[in-house]
């Protein structure tokens, strides 16, 4: 086998090496075209027309577009996922990063400890989003048990707007911040050892050896998981259908929920894709940002 790989580096030409590159790829370019680039292509053209139970009407333009950026419960629905998002986005990463570094040891307690802190994160969101439901309900709850004595007995998480809200980012956090554990701490264990022995024979303290080895050793993990997360939480459909339905008085109405109701209850789907469009442009000028943000230094200082 070892013979004809040697072979067949010898004898073919460049031309040859690149057709046999393409077919290597051709399966995984033709599922990436018919399951991302088509829907892409068919939600942009419903986009510009006037569609309605999957009929499609009159060719509209920015219409569509327009109705969306102008609608009150869309703004709302803005306004809510940037609150949720970022919420879920900063604390769901401070606690992955303390996990990551404190379990980045190779003890049998550490690994334990990995397993356990990852069991959240195999709980499917809808499984998960239930059980919490269910563990906040007013009826049989914890905030039940704990209220009912001190004479709080008709407190509902549920019918609060601020409760509501911390309800969905403890959802959130609960079960992602092992997701990023693991991300940061593939992160962590390929940074050599050496740097930090050196950095020790020279003094340097474990604070500067994190401010100036850490840190910025860890720019590209870290900027993928913020990438992961961030896009998981603006288009996070589950959380909000399941825990809060979107209230009380959609004060927990994300984007993608109002995305759905858009499409699947009103039955507007044009104005559900233009609205898809809105939030994949923002998906964009997102991971720009952060891009630039964490752009990797040429050398440590």
């Amino acid at each position: 086998m070892r013979a004809w790989f040697q072979r067949r580096r010898k004898g073919a030409s460049r031309a040859d090496a690149d057709a046999f590159a393409l077919r290597l790829v051709a399966p995984a370019l033709l599922i990436e075209f018919l399951f991302v680039f088509v829907p892409l292509a068919v939600g942009l053209y419903y986009s510009l027309h006037s569609v309605r139970f999957f009929q499609v009407g009159r060719f509209l333009g920015f219409d569509n577009y327009l109705s969306v950026l102008t609608s009150p419960a869309v703004l709302n629905s803005f306004a809510v996922t940037a609150v949720f998002s970022f919420g879920s986005l900063i604390l769901t990463f401070v606690v992955g990063f303390a996990l990551a570094l404190h379990l980045e040891r190779d003890g049998r307690v550490a690994v334990f400890m990995r397993a356990v802190v990852l069991v959240p994160y195999v709980i499917s969101m809808l499984v998960g989003s239930l059980l919490l439901k269910w563990v906040l309900s007013q009826d049989s709850g914890v905030p039940q048990t704990v209220l009912g004595p001190l004479g709080i007995a008709d407190f509902s998480v549920f019918a609060d707007s601020a409760s509501s809200m911390a309800a969905l980012i403890y959802n959130a956090v609960w079960r992602d911040a092992a997701f990023a554990m693991i991300l940061l701490l593939a992160g962590l264990k390929s940074i050599p050892l050496e740097l930090y022995a050196a950095a020790r024979v020279d003094g340097a303290s474990p604070w500067y050896r994190f401010r100036r080895l850490t840190l910025p050793l860890l720019k590209t993990p870290m900027l993928i998981t913020l990438v992961r997360l961030l896009m998981h939480f603006v288009n996070s459909l589950t959380f909000q259908l399941i825990l809060t339905g979107g209230g009380p008085v959609n004060k927990t109405e994300t984007v993608a929920l109002r995305t759905f109701r858009l499409g699947f209850e009103d039955y507007a789907l044009g104005r559900a894709n233009a609205l898809s469009f809105v939030v994949f442009l923002i998906n964009v000028c997102m991971i720009v940002l952060l891009v630039k943000l964490f752009k990797p230094t040429e050398k440590l200082r």
